[in-house]
């Protein structure tokens, strides 16, 4: 009875133990996690642009003492809205030099206020941070025409110029096979006049 109890009691402090353990290491790594600096991320670019217009994108990542951190991939994204859900679309990833910079260009294709953000995802030195800021697009001109499938050099204008002749020479020849019609209607002789008129001078 004692050597079961005994094994009892050994196999719940063994429980106890691990879930002491478990329990020891997660608030450990939360304590670690708590304790990782926040750097700080800035944004920079145009105030405004207008859609196709390229421009350049900056971020500078330094540390709360304002440092640089280099060699850091920041990824930078625009947020969107449809039926009311908004998602991010990602613009491109750059990787910060020895000032904390990290740099792209870009072409904004549609108009709107638009948040832009850059995400730094962590390291084992630094916790993740984000920065955001907004680019208000104006109204522009128009980013896509639609092109015949072949283009040949001067084909649109020698095609345009022969409609419009084409156009024109149905035009007057519309106006002369008219004004022949009503010349050869004037000039024709009446066969009932000519026969009326040739009873009168018999009598």
């Amino acid at each position: 009875m004692t050597q079961l109890l005994t094994s009892s009691t050994k196999r719940l402090f063994l429980i106890a133990a691990v879930v002491v353990a478990l329990g020891t290491s997660s608030t450990w790594m939360s304590v670690v996690s708590a304790q990782q600096p926040v750097p700080i991320l800035s944004l920079g670019f145009e105030e405004t642009a207008t859609p196709g217009q390229t421009i350049a994108v900056s971020a500078y990542l330094v540390d709360p003492l304002g440092s640089p951190i280099y060699d850091a991939e920041l990824h930078f994204a625009y947020d969107v809205e449809f039926l009311n859900v908004t998602d991010s679309v990602e613009i491109g990833s750059a990787i910060t030099d020895d000032t904390g910079l990290a740099l792209l260009t870009w072409e904004p294709r549609s108009e709107g206020a638009l948040n832009i953000t850059a995400t730094f995802d962590g390291n084992e030195v630094f916790a993740p941070t984000v920065g955001a800021e907004t680019l208000q697009v104006l109204p522009g001109d128009q980013l896509y025409r639609e092109l015949p499938p072949y283009r040949i050099p001067g084909a649109n204008v020698w095609l345009t110029t022969g409609l419009i002749t084409t156009v024109w020479i149905i035009f007057i020849g519309s106006l002369a096979l008219v004004g022949w019609a009503n010349f050869k209607t004037r000039n024709t002789p009446h066969t009932q006049n000519s026969a009326e008129s040739g009873v009168g001078d018999i009598d």
